[in-house]
């Protein structure tokens, strides 16, 4: 008797596709990575809430060097994503700027030169982190828009205008 292929061959069980599972795990861990990162986002989203009103209120007696000085000081110890407070940083100062009105701060920034360096020489004075440091940029930044958008300052392209 010659074996056909075709007749009865031996049966045995199918085999399970690893790749399933591997697929099924990629899946659940990005479910608990996606819940993880939400609880964080919204704990970053609470704290610096507090911390609008925080600067609201420390703004209508801080000078604004005391705001930088603030910030800076609060960038290191945020409860939160890094990236979200060092973000945060430009409204940070807004809120702490807005609470009083900076009249006499504009005008004593009047005769400073109107380029990019404002607050270049404040922040090197400082020595700080280069992280931090970018944060005392962007504070001083700050600070030279809220003067602009008061008018107490040119708008950038009139120096050329000379």
């Amino acid at each position: 008797m010659t074996s056909n292929p075709t007749e009865a061959a031996p049966t045995s069980q199918p085999r399970k596709h690893k790749a399933w599972w591997v697929l099924g795990g990629l899946a659940v861990f990005s479910v608990i990575m996606s819940g993880i990162t939400a609880v964080a986002y919204r704990q970053t989203d609470v704290h610096l809430v507090e911390m609008y009103t925080y600067f609201k209120t420390l703004g209508t007696q801080a000078s604004a060097e005391k705001c930088i000085d603030e910030v800076i000081q609060w960038v290191p110890k945020c409860n939160g994503m890094k990236a979200l407070c060092e973000g945060a940083v430009p409204r940070i100062m807004d809120s702490c700027l807005a609470g009083q009105s900076r009249v006499s701060e504009c005008e004593a920034l009047r005769d400073r030169p109107a380029d990019a360096h404002f607050g270049f020489k404040e922040c090197e004075a400082r020595m700080l982190s280069r992280s931090l440091n970018k944060v005392c940029g962007n504070s001083y930044k700050t600070l030279d828009l809220h003067c602009r958008g008061l008018g107490y300052l040119p708008a950038s392209i009139e120096k050329y205008k000379k």
